[in-house]
């Protein structure tokens, strides 16, 4: 992985991370008002799954391409 999509995911692990502690916050006092963040949150860590998964597959098509040269 070059260093461009391993500063890309490190930060979404960063965020990944900031998320959980966010969701720590909620789960030991829900509230209804937090309700709708900690959905939206949820869509966000499924969206960085997605994100995290095309990186994983960027590199993948990288090296193979590589081999073929």
């Amino acid at each position: 992985m070059g260093s461009e999509e391993s500063d890309q995911m490190l930060a979404l692990l960063q965020e990944l991370s900031m998320l959980k502690e966010a969701d720590a916050a909620f789960e030991a006092s829900p509230t209804e008002s937090e309700r709708e963040a900690h959905r939206l949150r949820q869509e966000r860590r499924d969206h960085i799954g997605l994100e995290m998964k095309a990186l994983a597959n960027q590199k993948k098509v990288e090296q193979s391409e590589q081999g073929l040269d």
